[in-house]
């Protein structure tokens, strides 16, 4: 029985969002940008089966309890709640009640601004899952559901709820451009006393020696689009030479610009290249917390593969991702060949494939 890409997405909504936010302390739920993506891979059919796998597989933390309502409108009531996850609860009802109350593009339009500064939340989950509940209300023809708007208050809730920001000026000030750029980002050793979650929260980053002054070397672009897909295709180059690190964080610095690509169509012009410095300074702290050591990163040179590589095309590197059916293979593959359409670069289609393998070793 065929379903539309609208039915699947509100079946997978309807299934799991009672679910918290997050598994374990600090790993976020994927379900439902999972799920949205399947779709956008061509594959409505597979998501019900998929999503409700996904709810018994993965066991989810509950929801913090409401500690105190928030006023969007008194910033004596929603500064302080920003980056405190005790208020996850607090935030995501805010977003349901606003999202009832006035137009999503509106709401979206003046918490962007706000959230913006802290992109790096959460190694970036609540901009992710935030592109992929808007992306999602694309396929409502302008009459989202309740469950729609209700997953877009939860990535919103999700950002705000976690929210940090990085050191700088925040300001696009020399002239650096990618890949040379990465050589100059300071790397953490794996001999720091940091842990996993610690590096992803970002909460230690003022304390790493130039770190800022690196950051703000990058030129402004001359053209937007043309400078995503250069980040894009740097951080992807990133993947395939550190091939050995564990492999979640350092995705996250290509799906991270490719969700702030989709999300400049929704937003007014004057948030474009603050979008884009943001997740430059996002994708900088990832890279400085999760890829120790700079290898590789400025040329083409990747290890070599197997010989099934060869014939890699977009149609197969989908067909291995559903079968995959991990989470991250699924989103990593979807914006990979979003990129891909833009800037035929074999490296995007080669980064997703040779992560599939290392994936099963942590998530089955």
């Amino acid at each position: 029985m065929s379903v539309s890409a609208f039915e699947a997405i509100n079946d997978a909504l309807q299934m799991n969002g009672d679910l918290g936010v997050e598994m374990v302390p600090g790993f976020s739920t994927h379900w439902p940008m999972a799920s949205e993506a399947l779709i956008q891979l061509g594959h409505p059919e597979v998501v019900h089966n998929w999503a409700s796998l996904y709810s018994q597989k993965r066991k989810h933390l509950p929801m913090p309890a409401p500690f105190e309502a928030i006023d969007g409108n008194v910033v004596d009531s929603w500064r302080p709640a920003l980056g405190d996850f005790r208020r996850a609860g607090d935030w995501r009802t805010y977003f349901e009640r606003r999202l009832h109350e006035a137009p999503w593009a509106e709401i979206l339009e003046v918490w962007w601004p706000r959230l913006l500064p802290g992109m790096a939340s959460g190694l970036t989950h609540g901009l992710l899952r935030t592109m992929h509940a808007v992306r999602s209300i694309g396929l409502a023809n302008g009459r989202p559901t309740r469950l729609q708007l209700r997953e877009l208050a939860c990535g919103l809730g999700y950002w705000a709820s976690l929210y940090v920001e990085q050191p700088g000026a925040h300001a696009l000030l020399g002239d650096s451009r990618f890949p040379e750029i990465l050589a100059q980002i300071p790397r953490i050793g794996r001999d720091a006393k940091i842990g996993t979650r610690e590096r992803g929260l970002f909460l230690h980053m003022p304390q790493v020696a130039g770190w800022a002054e690196s950051v703000g070397r990058l030129a402004s672009p001359e053209d937007l689009q043309t400078a995503l897909s250069d980040m894009t295709l740097a951080f992807t180059q990133v993947n395939l030479v550190h091939h050995r690190e564990f492999p979640i964080p350092l995705l996250h610095t290509v799906s991270a610009p490719a969700a702030v690509r989709v999300m400049l169509d929704y937003l007014p012009q004057q948030w474009h290249i603050p979008s884009y410095l943001a997740v430059w300074e996002g994708t900088a702290a990832i890279l400085t917390n999760f890829s120790p050591s700079f290898k590789d990163e400025e040329t083409s040179n990747h290890p070599p593969g197997d010989a099934g590589e060869e014939n890699l095309t977009p149609a197969i590197l989908t067909q291995h991702a559903v079968a995959h059916g991990d989470e991250h293979a699924i989103k990593f593959t979807e914006a990979c060949l979003r990129e891909y359409a833009l800037r035929p670069d074999s490296r995007y289609l080669l980064a997703p494939r040779r992560v599939m393998p290392k994936l099963l070793r942590y998530f089955r």
